[in-house]
């Protein structure tokens, strides 16, 4: 997240676009709503499924029961049909068809609702020969259940019962209306239940939102409340007022980075303005102009040098800090650094030398590293004493490159050692304009190490001065 969308999420003027979103809570009704409507479907066609059969088993029971004793209504040689001797209680004989058929085909006998037509077709008789079997048939439009038999003592023969099954029908039917009226009832109820849970369970959370909402960058030290109750939403408060922190502390450094920039660039500017004054005014002498503009160069020099850092820290910020990695002789690139400085070197009384292998090859961006190399070799400079000597050491710790420099200077004071690596940070013995640098020097060497994967460390030694490590991971084969 840049530094501009972090303020304007601070300020509030990002919100989320609400306007065809459809709330978590209805979403979640719905959703239990459709999820409990398929479960009560499936659970009401298996419940209904489970009477249908256990009817159609009562049913075949009962039947294979009047089957049993089907050979009282063959014909007598009078041609009659014998009537059966009923048990008191027992179930009318007409409720059942009952028929005893011959292998032919004809009606050897049967109750007087089963007619003279034989109940079963020639195919359904034939299988019935071989043995029991169940089916179902439409007989004046009525839907008939029926079971039929081989009939004992007549070869061929087959006895048949059948029962009508609007009863069983019915009985479906009305455990059908009642299971689809009921069910409605139910997955509306729960549905509602369930969108009144969600409402009741999401309150914190929107709590939480309007609290969000009403923040601005100026409450610097504003907090949401965190509830007690040590669940899921207590976990989300802490976690947002955590991001809260990082926010307001990105928004601090970037205001201070600002102000920080403001002050370095005000001077500059304000000497190259007044030396352009000087240098317009009439009488000023050749020398004098020479000087003014010699005075400007330096002047623009310092604020292209201070422009540019600048530019490095913002991609540096922005992970847009662009590397042209190769393979590169680290010895060369490190004396090129150190017969620049020399002049400068000697012009302050040092000697500046370089520590290192003379076939090391790393692979990393030459131009960065010369630019952190320059930056460390003109700290340095500045601030080791006369005579002494300033040294550049590279080496290989594993498949790392480290490169060192080190004075023989004062050191670093140690409250400034924590925040060496911060921008426009200087100890108390740089503040002076004339002991050079912006404050932005280590702050390069940092971010041209963390682009290339590794990090740069300061510390004093201990027979004195001070020492810059940058460690570059995986820079060797």
């Amino acid at each position: 997240m840049t530094s501009r969308r972090c303020e304007e999420w601070a300020t509030g003027s990002v919100t989320p676009d609400r306007g065809n979103a459809v709330s978590i809570r209805l979403r979640v009704a719905v959703a239990f709503t459709l999820a409990l409507a398929a479960a009560f479907t499936v659970g009401s066609w298996l419940f209904l499924a489970q009477i249908s059969a256990q009817l159609r088993s009562s049913t075949d029971a009962a039947l294979l029961v009047q089957l049993s004793g089907a050979g009282r209504y063959l014909r007598t040689s009078a041609g009659q049909a014998q009537r059966p001797v009923l048990a008191p209680g027992a179930v009318s004989p007409g409720e059942y068809l009952i028929q005893v058929i011959d292998q032919a085909g004809h009606v050897q006998g049967g109750s007087p609702e089963s007619g003279s037509a034989p109940l079963l077709s020639a195919a359904a008789l034939h299988r019935a020969g071989n043995g029991l079997i169940s089916l179902t048939r439409t007989l004046d439009e009525e839907p008939v259940q029926l079971l039929a038999a081989p009939f004992s003592g007549h070869p061929g023969w087959v006895a048949v019962a059948g029962i009508s099954q609007d009863a069983a029908n019915s009985t479906v039917s009305a455990a059908t209306t009642r299971l689809l009226i009921g069910g409605v009832v139910f997955v509306l109820i729960s549905g509602l239940g369930a969108y009144w849970l969600a409402r009741a369970a999401l309150a914190p959370v929107e709590r939480l939102r309007r609290q969000v909402a009403a923040l601005s960058e100026r409450d610097t030290g504003a907090s949401l409340r965190v509830p007690g109750t040590r669940d899921e939403i207590a976990a989300l408060a802490g976690t947002m007022n955590g991001l809260l922190i990082r926010l307001h502390g990105a928004l601090a450094r970037q205001h201070g980075f600002v102000a920080d920039a403001s002050h370095e660039l005000r001077t500059p500017l304000a000497v190259l303005g007044g030396e352009l004054e000087l240098a317009g005014r009439p009488g000023r002498s050749r020398d004098e102009l020479i000087l003014a503009v010699a005075n400007a160069a330096e002047e623009v020099s310092r604020l292209t040098r201070i422009t540019t850092d600048l530019l490095v820290l913002a991609r540096s910020d922005e992970n847009q800090l662009i590397l042209r990695l190769a393979t590169t002789d680290v010895r060369a690139l490190l004396d090129q650094a150190v017969e620049l400085a020399s002049g400068r070197a000697q012009a302050a009384g040092l000697s500046c030398s370089v520590d290192g292998p003379a076939d090391l090859a790393a692979t990393v961006d030459p131009d960065r590293i010369r630019q952190a190399v320059d930056n460390l070799i003109d700290n340095a400079l500045r601030f080791a004493p006369p005579g002494t000597r300033v040294t550049v050491t590279a080496r290989a710790a594993g498949s790392h490159l480290v490169i060192e420099v080190a004075d023989s200077g004062p050191g670093f004071p140690a409250s400034f050692l924590p925040q060496a690596f911060e921008r426009f940070r200087r100890p108390d013995t740089g503040r002076a304009r004339s002991d050079g640098g912006a404050g932005l020097g280590l702050a390069i060497v940092q971010a041209i190490a963390v682009a290339h994967g590794g990090q740069a460390t300061v510390r004093n030694r201990s027979q004195g001065g001070a020492v810059v490590i940058v460690d570059l991971p995986g820079a060797l084969p």
